[in-house]
């Protein structure tokens, strides 16, 4: 009897730490045509609702469970959406994304980008307003003192949306530096494949502040001027 108890305790004990434990879902993501990572992609788990970024080596790690779904995006590429199994949760999961047809089209970078960077601000428009105010949304004219509401403003879901909008920001931020930066431009300019210029496109890869400072002269100049560092014998 007392070896029953025993063994029930040790089960309830155990129950607790058994649902807190968290798995994550990690790989790389590329380019289904050449293998070129996708730095910036955005990684949501539909069924948590959170989103991550992956790094500029194209890398990502995010928490997951069995049965959850995962969607990878990225402005131009058609989205890849997995349902994961425990064996991904072991093994990792890598994945290619193509180039969207319908981005094609349009010749002019330019234009994509704009119309892309609207897309997204109509798409998430929600989550660039302004919350509720002291009364729930009846907040006091402009210029009569700040509108916060504590309840609102720190409750998980506030607290949520105003991460997920700073992720936003930096897709936006990741995107435009792709646009400046991109490697297919890269490429023409310097003659860099594969490896060679993945691995310069990594190590070069300018800030969001550097690169909304740099003209289109000043890009070529600073890339050509990396590109000579790149390729100089090492000592």
């Amino acid at each position: 009897m007392q070896l029953r108890i025993f063994i029930l305790s040790l089960a309830l004990l155990t129950l607790p730490t058994m649902g807190f434990c968290q798995t994550y879902l990690r790989g790389n993501i590329f380019m289904y045509t050449n293998d070129t990572p996708v730095p910036g992609a955005s990684v949501t788990n539909l069924t948590t609702g959170k989103t991550i970024l992956a790094t500029p080596a194209g890398t990502y790690v995010i928490e997951a469970r069995n049965k959850d779904v995962v969607v990878f995006s990225f402005t131009g590429l058609t989205s890849d959406t997995v349902k994961v199994e425990e064996q991904l949760l072991k093994t990792g999961y890598d994945v290619g994304l193509k180039e969207d047809p319908h981005t094609l089209k349009n010749v002019t970078i330019t234009s994509n980008y704009q119309l892309d960077s609207l897309r997204r601000r109509e798409q998430y428009s929600r989550y660039f307003e302004k919350g509720p105010g002291i009364t729930g949304g009846n907040r006091p004219p402009d210029g009569f003192g700040i509108s916060v509401s504590p309840i609102t403003h720190f409750s998980k879901k506030s607290r949520e949306q105003r991460k997920f909008r700073k992720q936003l920001l930096k897709n936006e931020e990741e995107a435009y530096i792709d646009y400046v930066f991109s490697p297919v431009w890269v490429s023409k300019l310097t003659g860099l494949k594969n490896d060679s210029l993945r691995q310069f496109m990594y190590r070069y890869r300018p800030s969001y502040t550097l690169a909304r400072t740099l003209d289109h002269a000043d890009m070529i100049a600073y890339i050509n001027d990396h590109y000579k560092e790149f390729i100089r014998p090492k000592r």
